[in-house]
């Protein structure tokens, strides 16, 4: 039987589920977050939006705002995006954390 690989996070996730909307080149979507940390979010799509690996995304909610990223993972309906860095987006996580968790 093959051994499964182990995927060391540099953040811990955190389940989540509410609604956002992400927009890349190739569209936009509504949809469900489904995990959240300080580093990324994983997104479940209602819509296809030919997200690819590298394209730059936006990505809003009530409950954290406006951020931006990369998408670094896509399979099926979800996409993996990791969030670009900067004091804003720890702050608006942050908050996320303190205020709806």
């Amino acid at each position: 039987m093959p051994s499964q690989q182990t995927i060391e996070r540099k953040a811990t996730r955190t389940v989540t589920k509410f609604t956002g909307e992400v927009t890349c080149k190739g569209g936009s979507s509504r949809g469900i977050v489904k995990d959240l940390s300080e580093t990324g979010i994983c997104f479940q799509l209602y819509f296809d939006i030919n997200a690819k690996t590298g394209q730059e995304v936006s990505i809003k909610s009530e409950e954290f705002g406006h951020l931006t990223g990369v998408v670094q993972w896509y399979r099926g309906d979800k996409i993996g995006i990791r969030l670009k860095t900067s004091s804003n987006t720890s702050a608006q996580i942050s908050s996320y954390f303190k205020y709806f968790r």
